[in-house]
């Protein structure tokens, strides 16, 4: 589907430290442009922001997604409280690692914070795919017949400005693992 005809707008701000998404409803911008919902994240003691930091806590196979954001830096503090952390990838502030890189294949790797490596496709591919999801959820909870498709939105993902094009085209190859 077109931009055009797309029922809704989404963002994905994949940033260097923090991250969120935000949306539009068509049919609410033509009404008021400056409508937008925004995701809430809920950090330590109930604080409250629009963005959540840039963390991923992945499972020890190293392919399935554990958690994101606060809830990632909360659940792997609890795994090190009880030393259970030690086999888990746990990634903060990574988006970096890809900068002014002149090659990035399926096979570059990225270090979590215990210098553990894993590939980046992982990594970043699970980050969008939360974020993705995270969204639709919240799109599909306004909905009465909760019948959107992903074909139904324009979707919009940030890089930086600054990036080459290897970096852009590797973040574009991370987003279209998780598309449809």
């Amino acid at each position: 589907m077109s931009k055009g005809n797309s029922l809704v707008v989404a963002a994905l701000d994949f940033g260097t430290t923090y991250s969120s998404w935000a949306f539009s409803f068509k049919h609410e911008y033509e009404m008021e442009p400056t409508k937008v919902t925004a995701k809430q994240w809920y950090g330590f003691e109930s604080a409250v922001s629009l963005k959540a930091p840039t963390s991923i806590l992945i499972k020890p196979d190293g392919e399935t997604f554990h958690s994101f954001g606060f809830e990632a830096e909360t659940d792997y503090a609890s795994l090190a409280e009880e030393n259970q952390h030690k086999d888990y990838f746990y990634f903060q502030r990574f988006k970096m690692q890809l900068y002014d890189k002149m090659t990035l294949g399926q096979t570059f790797k990225i270090q979590d914070i215990a210098g553990k490596s894993l590939s980046a496709n992982v990594v970043f591919s699970l980050s969008i795919k939360y974020l993705k999801d995270d969204l639709l959820e919240t799109i599909r909870s306004r909905l009465l017949d909760k019948t959107i498709l992903e074909s139904d939105i324009h979707w919009v993902l940030t890089v930086p400005a600054i990036w080459n094009d290897v970096a852009k085209q590797f973040m574009r190859s991370a987003a279209e693992n998780v598309c449809c």
